[in-house]
């Protein structure tokens, strides 16, 4: 468990190294919680179906302005994510006889967002998209029949699911004030079966839906030219009228 604490720890200290360099009035930041509907494929020989696991995500985003309608927003979430397997017969698809069961794993998510907004008045519409980074940090198998057991993550060939795992978030939501409801689907780009050969298609699938409240006020967070150039120009000259 060391290692998924460092991850965090590292993009916490990164994150605000980086801000640093900004004026804390021109920070939003907040919690953001939600659902997560996520699927992780699996094309073994007795897995006939699949079906959308349901979990939830919670933790904090910080938002900054990069131009006049385009923002960055990294975040930090704890992420409840799985998939549902239905086993049987493959021969005949038939699931008579065999206990289904589900992954339920939590992971450690940082996404990173480019976000586009459309200022319509009251609310804002917004467009966004960019990377994210997760690390498993625990998991169970459930089945039907009740018996739970942990899921083993690691790279090794005895283990059920690699740690590492890294995507795209694509999606648009609304904006009222310092609240923000969206909606973005991720897909997964790294193969998490720690299986030789790999299972190619196993990288998850899952769609979010979340609300945040964000604190602190927006600023611009650069002035063009003309108007740096002017406001030095103002203050020097009120300065040389003051000592005269």
């Amino acid at each position: 468990m060391k290692i998924p604490y460092r991850l965090l720890s590292l993009a916490y200290i990164t994150a605000f190294t980086f801000n640093a360099n900004l004026s804390f009035a021109q920070i939003k930041f907040g919690p953001k919680v939600g659902l997560n509907y996520s699927k992780l494929p699996n094309n073994t020989e007795y897995i006939i179906n699949q079906q959308i696991y349901s979990g939830y995500h919670l933790g904090v985003i910080a938002e900054f302005r990069l131009f006049d309608d385009l923002f960055l927003q990294p975040g930090i979430l704890i992420s409840n994510k799985g998939s549902k397997y239905i086993v049987g017969n493959n021969t005949v698809s038939s699931a008579t006889g065999f206990s289904s069961f589900q992954f339920s794993g939590f992971y450690a998510d940082i996404p990173l967002n480019l976000i586009f907004k459309f200022d319509l008045g009251s609310f804002k519409l917004s467009l966004m998209a960019g990377p994210q980074l997760g690390y498993g940090l625990t998991g169970n198998w459930e089945a039907t029949d009740g018996i739970i057991s942990k899921v083993h993550i690691g790279n090794g060939p005895e283990d059920d699911i690699k740690p590492l795992d890294y995507g795209l978030n694509f999606g648009g939501g609304l904006e009222a004030g310092r609240f923000q409801i969206s909606s973005q689907y991720y897909q997964g780009l790294k193969m998490l079966s720690p299986l030789i050969p790999p299972l190619k298609e196993q990288k998850y699938k899952a769609l979010t839906i979340s609300i945040a409240y964000l604190f602190g006020k927006d600023k611009r967070v650069y002035m063009d030219y003309e108007s740096r150039y002017l406001r030095k120009y103002s203050r020097s000259k009120a300065h040389r009228k003051k000592h005269w």
